[in-house]
């Protein structure tokens, strides 16, 4: 199955006009059951996208294509020279900064919309936090996270 979302990414990434050089890793998180590709290129820009969008949307062709071919979901992770941990820290500290204006002013603040896997690290990062809570609040694209003190 590995060398197989090796070879449907590179045939994906050819048929994008994607040139520039890249290397692919692929290994299975039999915790989770998630197969964890990794890219590394000189030219990540093009393949994360907006906030990733574009991995985003590689991770959904790669995953239905492989289950039209195999008749299995598979779930399927792509990281970009290691975008997602620096997201993940990005993320981090913009709750840091709005939990710590939510502390000082005792009022509750919405973070920018954001994907549901990215909701999901702040819900996760501020689970824990004596001070405040958080909840996802919003429809669609303009889904948010509000953060509030707690009671």
């Amino acid at each position: 199955m590995q060398e197989k979302i090796k070879d449907l990414l590179a045939q994906f990434l050819s048929q994008l006009g994607y040139t520039s050089p890249y290397e692919v890793a692929v290994s299975l998180d039999e915790a989770n059951k998630i197969y964890q590709v990794s890219i590394t290129t000189s030219d990540p820009a093009i393949l994360i996208g907006y906030h990733g969008d574009t991995i985003s949307a590689l991770q959904l062709l790669l995953a239905q294509h492989l289950h039209s071919q195999t008749g299995e979901w598979s779930s399927i992770s792509i990281n970009v020279n290691d975008y997602r941990e620096r997201r993940e820290q990005a993320l981090q500290a913009m709750a840091d900064t709005v939990v710590a204006r939510v502390i000082a002013t005792a009022h509750p603040e919405a973070l920018p919309p954001l994907p549901a896997n990215e909701r999901r690290i702040i819900h996760m990062y501020l689970t824990d936090h004596p001070q405040v809570v958080t909840e996802s609040q919003g429809e669609g694209r303009f889904r948010s996270v509000s953060i509030s003190p707690k009671a």
